[in-house]
């Protein structure tokens, strides 16, 4: 397994480096009494196993990895540019991302549910497709529109596929065998699934509209005034085909075991959270860009092992941190992010405020910054 494809490097860290190291992997806090818990039982290998079932187990592993998987859904409750208007729902969303993981929902329909779960009794997930940079006072609402299913199928490639199908929007892609018309067709699964102009923009909630959807093109270099010829929703020829092109059976092939790209994709941007170095360079491109893994045979083993793990990403961290080569005295340094320092220092302080769910907590502004707002704002 593991061990044999990644042994360790130098000997076992010491109790007090693993307790913290892995506190902080699985829950994003330090551990508050370390000295309690590396004198638990005196079985040093059975006392870790116990603490890792315990992070596993805590609230807080989900409010912590929800943030690695928020980063790749590109999730905000604002929606930027200088306008900036608020997303007053986009909060439920983010609590059903933590509520999956705590679940530990199988990860495959985890996806599966985020790229169409508005057609699988699931709509709060697909706000993934929509947590996209977006300008709804902009004057021309079809170039809003082409601009977002742009995002939407640029995103879904580099986190589902860790693909650049971006590049392929306006011409064929130089390196990798995606054409524009590949692009066109893979963005086509979502050319029906809009908000209803009258909702809050990019709330959770998605619909499918049948009527006064332009029909999915191949526009000219990529210009929305230019439609090109008319296409039907399909994944890049070089994965295959779909007996049903809908966004449904786009989603189920996605996130399958039969998928390498993806499995590939998820083991390599886990192995990263891990030990803050993926094994291939580049988490959003394995294509021919990107740079070769260190050590392949490594990536094959834990992208198979996902699916072998009945799609279980606790069972998948269990596996990586009881590992000989987790456990080692040093490791690529891993630097806490601004979160995870941030948290530390309030839960050391003793004023870290664990009230979880609903709307995010909105900050007084400073006087020079909120000088600078538009009437309303």
């Amino acid at each position: 397994g593991l061990e044999k494809l990644s042994p360790p490097q130098s000997p076992p860290a010491d109790v007090a480096t693993l307790i913290r190291r892995v506190t902080f992997d699985l829950t994003g806090l330090p551990p508050l009494n370390a000295d309690a818990e590396t004198g638990r039982g005196g079985d040093r290998e059975k006392d870790y196993e116990a603490l890792v079932d315990e992070l596993l187990a805590s609230p807080r592993y989900g409010e912590h990895w929800a943030q690695w998987w928020l980063d790749l859904a590109r999730f905000a409750e604002t929606d930027g540019f200088e306008y900036d208007a608020e997303r007053g729902r986009a909060w439920q969303y983010r609590d059903w991302v933590i509520k999956a993981l705590n679940d530990d929902m199988p990860f495959d329909q985890f996806v599966q549910r985020q790229i169409a779960g508005d057609l699988m009794g699931d709509e709060a997930a697909t706000a993934f497709l929509f947590t996209v940079p977006d300008m709804p006072d902009l004057n021309n609402q079809s170039e809003r529109r082409h601009v977002l299913l742009n995002d939407i199928t640029s995103t879904v490639g580099a986190v589902g596929l860790g693909l650049t199908v971006g590049c392929a929007q306006c011409h064929d892609h130089p390196y990798d065998p995606i054409s524009q018309a590949h692009f066109s067709r893979l963005r086509a699964f979502f050319d029906n699934t809009v908000l209803p102009k009258e909702r809050k923009p990019l709330g959770p909630s998605v619909r499918v509209f049948t009527e006064g959807v332009p029909a999915s093109t191949v526009f000219d270099r990529g210009d929305f005034k230019r439609p090109g010829p008319e296409i039907k929703p399909a994944i890049p020829r070089l994965f295959g085909s779909l007996e049903k092109p809908d966004r449904a059976a786009f989603a189920q092939w996605l996130a399958s075991k039969d998928n390498a790209l993806f499995l590939r994709a998820m083991a390599n941007r886990i192995w990263q959270q891990h030990f803050g170095k993926p094994l291939a360079a580049v988490p959003g491109d394995l294509g021919h860009q990107g740079e070769a893994p260190t050590n392949p045979e490594l990536l094959d083993w834990l992208a198979a092992e996902l699916p072998r793990q009945n799609w279980s990403l606790k069972k998948l961290h269990r596996l990586i941190v009881m590992s000989p080569t987790y456990r080692q005295a040093k490791l690529q340094p891993h630097r806490l992010t601004g979160e995870m320092l941030r948290d530390a220092m309030l839960a050391v302080s003793g004023q870290l405020n664990l009230k979880a769910g609903g709307p995010g907590v909105r900050l007084p502004m400073p006087k020079e910054v909120s000088d600078t707002l538009l009437k309303g704002q």
